[in-house]
């Protein structure tokens, strides 16, 4: 899992290093009177694989924004127990999204983007891949904290 996490780390930077590369080059063009039509269609492209990415290196990392007013007034035991509960319903609406993505990965394969001759599945296929990776770091999470509270649980 480390190098899967890994590898998505770097295929974020290269995604964001992209993303500016091309935005900076499609002004530039544009000033000078010779727009790139498609520079938009594949920066948003770039954009919605990189924030489906991003958002499962947050979860590895755990730095999604949370609110912990109440959760850091619990025992120990119940909020490892709240946590646990939050992983699983994360992963019952990941696997909704899973689903859905799929659905629409499949619903249209003609449609392009934009004003490219990219098929738009590219854009949809980001939703469930994401999500995936999502389920597979909240799975690799939920099995951590169980055998840090059962140490036993591994044998």
């Amino acid at each position: 899992m480390q190098m899967i996490h890994r590898i998505e780390r770097w295929l974020c930077v290269l995604l964001l290093v992209a993303i500016v590369f091309l935005v900076f080059i499609a002004a530039i063009m544009r000033t000078l009177g010779y727009p790139l039509i498609w520079s938009v269609d594949v920066a948003q492209l770039l954009f919605a694989w990189l924030a489906m990415l991003a958002a499962n290196q947050t979860f590895h990392h755990g730095q999604h924004a949370s609110v912990d007013i109440f959760t850091r007034r619990l025992h120990p035991a119940y909020r490892e127990l709240l946590f646990s509960g939050l992983d699983v319903l994360m992963i019952v609406v990941l696997g909704v999204l899973v689903w859905f993505g799929v659905e629409l990965f499949m619903a249209n394969p003609q449609r392009t983007l934009g004003s490219t001759s990219i098929a738009y599945r590219w854009v949809t296929l980001c939703v469930p891949v994401g999500a995936v990776l999502m389920i597979l770091t909240l799975a690799t999470r939920l099995t951590r904290r169980h055998h840090r509270e059962n140490p036993e649980a591994g044998l």
